[in-house]
């Protein structure tokens, strides 16, 4: 999937967002980030000024990327709640908050499916 360098910075922002949200951060949720850095071919200029980006502009950056996108943004930041195999009721907050701001509780939603195994798989983990 490409993003551009503001929508890795967005996502690199949401993901620093889930990681604090506990007020701890893990090492499996470093390693974890850096695999998706990695993934995304994130520069270091795109993490650091990820990094120091608002809330605010990466909702609404991630709001305006395709469906495809979004998906995958929302695998993400799952992906990141799960990475220290602890849900918070933080994180979980965050989740819903970012979701539905975003309009990817809408992708969500046109495949119930996948948000059914998204959900099932967040409380696997936290078990």
């Amino acid at each position: 999937m490409e993003f551009t360098s503001i929508e890795k910075q967005a996502v690199i922002s949401l993901m620093i967002g889930i990681i604090e949200a506990d007020s701890w951060i893990d090492d499996e949720e470093i390693e974890f980030a850096q695999d998706v850095l990695d993934a995304i071919d994130c520069s270091e200029e795109d993490f650091e000024l990820g990094q120091d980006l608002p809330l605010l502009p990466a909702l609404v950056t991630v709001k305006n990327m395709t469906d495809e996108q979004k998906s995958v943004v929302a695998e993400v930041i799952c992906a990141t709640i799960v990475a220290d195999r602890i849900i918070t009721a933080e994180e979980a907050v965050i989740f819903d908050y970012v979701s539905e701001l975003t309009g990817m509780d809408d992708i969500l939603d046109k495949d119930e499916k996948r948000k059914q195994e998204i959900l099932d798989d967040l409380a696997s983990q936290a078990d």
